[in-house]
Order: structure tokens, then sequence, then C-alpha cells
């Protein structure tokens, strides 16, 4: 059993944006000669999110409309006297800022619409995915 680790940055431009990150984490791990194991994708951000779903176009927009919905970014939250963010910071809450995933035969094992998805909650930002892999790999 082999462990590698790797960071991939990306650029979000919005304030609020929900991102396809799938190819490139299914690129980082071909160049890195994955085989079969399981990967931790990890955003260390408190205001920003990874998920699994789908990334048809209107239920991307969907999920930031939810969210945006559900934490209401010009309510007077306390957090917002430091940093007028807490809307993403309690976003993060809900959807989460890792998933575990299956590697087969070198490949994500995703079902057939599941894409992973970076949510961005305070953009425009520079965001890090740190990836943990733990299984075999070619040498």
């Amino acid at each position: 059993m082999r462990i590698i680790r790797g960071v991939l940055e990306i650029a979000t431009s919005d304030r609020f944006q929900a991102l396809n990150v799938t190819s490139i984490i299914e690129s980082w791990i071909k160049k890195q000669k994955l085989s079969n194991g399981l990967l931790l994708v990890y955003v260390p951000h408190t205001t920003a999110a990874l998920t699994v779903n789908e990334a048809e176009k209107g239920l991307m927009s969907d999920i930031i409309t939810f969210l945006k919905e559900l934490t209401y970014e010009a309510k007077s939250w306390r957090h917002n006297i430091i940093d007028d963010n807490a809307h993403a910071h309690l976003s993060s809450i809900l959807t989460g800022y890792s998933v575990v995933l299956p590697v087969i035969d070198g490949r994500l094992d995703l079902g057939t619409w599941q894409q992973i998805i970076l949510v961005e909650m305070d953009g425009p930002r520079r965001r890090k995915i740190k990836l943990f892999f733990m299984g075999e790999a070619q040498d």
C-alpha cells in the first residue's frame, strides 16, 4: 500500500460559484499512475465546500441559490462584524469540506451522473484542493 499526496489550485471567479473539478482530479490520478484505493479530496477552507452531485448547469445554479437562501447573506450574522462572510461559513457547515472516493483501475468510481463539485461561497479566491490517496499505484 502506498500513500500519495497532492495539492491542486483552483481560481474561482465569482462570490458564489459551483465548479465541476472532476476532470482536474482525474488528471491528477492519471499523472500519479494510481491503480486501486481510496482518495480523500479535501478543501482546507472554511468558506468553500466539496460535494458529489450531478454537474448539470441548472442544478449547479440551484445549489448556489439553495445555500444562499438557507444562509441569507444580508442577515445580521454576528460574524459579519468581522468579515462580512458568515453566510459562507454557515453554508460550508451544510455541505462539508471533504469527500472520500474509490479509485478502481486508475479511475474514480463515480455513479453515472456523479461529479465532484467545489462550492465557492466567498470568492473570488484561489482555493486549494488537497488529495490523499491510500492504495496501489504503478511504479
